[in-house]
């Protein structure tokens, strides 16, 4: 991976991708100390940050830069210092413009948060009706 297509946030994170391809993009986040918000659980936004990861990876695998559109999250339980994270994204629509991807982050087994979020694929070339514009 080049300079340029690193995500050097998620890396510092402690984000791990461990398979990336078409339609499908997993990772896993060991929560520790500096992971916690001031209840002691995983802070929310490293959650989101994970989901966001594998979301991002999944939307711009492609080859066509793709930036968001709309996301949200759903927070189901807590997860602890010392739990691991896993990220599961799945591409559920991919059309030339828009795509559409579901993350299930889960511990041991367990829904964390179930994450949604769309895409804009950006054209490589402007386009008009008449066809690519040169």
């Amino acid at each position: 991976m080049n300079e340029e297509s690193r995500d050097i946030f998620s890396e510092d994170l402690g984000i791990v991708i461990d398979q990336a391809e078409p339609g499908h993009v997993t990772a896993h986040l060991p929560i520790s100390d500096k992971h916690l918000n001031q209840h002691g659980t995983a802070h929310g936004g490293v959650i989101f940050t994970l989901a966001d990861a594998v979301f991002a990876r999944a939307s711009n695998i492609h080859g066509i830069p793709a930036v968001a559109l709309d996301t949200s999250m759903t927070f189901i339980r807590a997860a602890r210092n010392g739990e691991t994270l896993y990220a599961h994204c799945q591409e559920a629509a991919l059309r030339r413009r828009v795509a559409v991807y579901t993350v299930e982050v889960r511990s041991h087994d367990q829904l964390v948060a179930l994450f949604r979020g769309t895409v804009f694929r950006i054209p490589q070339e402007r386009e008009t009706k008449a066809g690519p514009h040169h």
